[in-house]
């Protein structure tokens, strides 16, 4: 099939019928050119790399390099939610999720380095982030990245069926990569 900016989205590879049906009610993307013209709200710096120490109560968006060392489930009112102790050479933070614990607890490592991304919150004297990033250390310094990374306009919905930032940029290369062949 040739390519045109008028392609539905659904022919994108990596998006298919269910999230081209997200991208079309939520941000009105309906073709390759509506994706094209979807820019950035902002960016963010990737190339700074914070301490436990140096995080400030401001809710910001930092990049810790530390290691998992403990693992539980809590209980809440509605379910539980998974919390790992996160350290590095500073200090201690917690990592939680309320979703997808299954399978967040099986694919995470004990004592491995791990770069992690994203916004902290301030609650009971420590830090903690929720739904990190995450990546391997030694994955990290592999892959190729640009120093500032794009975030693109989004939904709850959409974060909520999984269409994260990072699946986004992910589209948005998968579209740059079919255009130009």
């Amino acid at each position: 099939m040739s390519v045109n900016l008028q392609t539905p989205i659904d022919y994108l590879k990596g998006v298919g019928p269910n999230r081209a049906d997200l991208l079309r009610s939520e941000l009105g993307i309906h073709t390759y050119q509506d994706l094209i013209n979807l820019f950035p709200n902002r960016y963010i710096d990737r190339t700074k790399y914070y301490k436990i120490n140096e995080l400030q109560r401001n809710n910001a968006e930092v990049q810790v390099i530390g290691k998992i060392t403990g693992l539980r489930e809590v209980a809440q009112k509605r379910g539980k939610r998974l919390v790992a102790d996160f350290r590095d050479d500073t200090g201690m933070m917690e990592l939680v999720w309320f979703r997808g614990q299954k399978w967040i607890r099986e694919s995470l490592k004990i004592d491995q380095p791990y770069v992690i991304f994203g916004k902290t919150n301030w609650y009971n004297g420590k830090f903690s982030m929720p739904h990190p990033e995450m990546e391997l250390q030694s994955e990290h310094e592999k892959n190729l990245r640009s120093a500032m990374q794009a975030i693109y306009p989004s939904t709850e919905k959409l974060s909520n069926k999984g269409i994260t930032n990072r699946v986004m940029a992910k589209i948005m290369q998968q579209l740059f990569l079919e255009s130009k062949g």
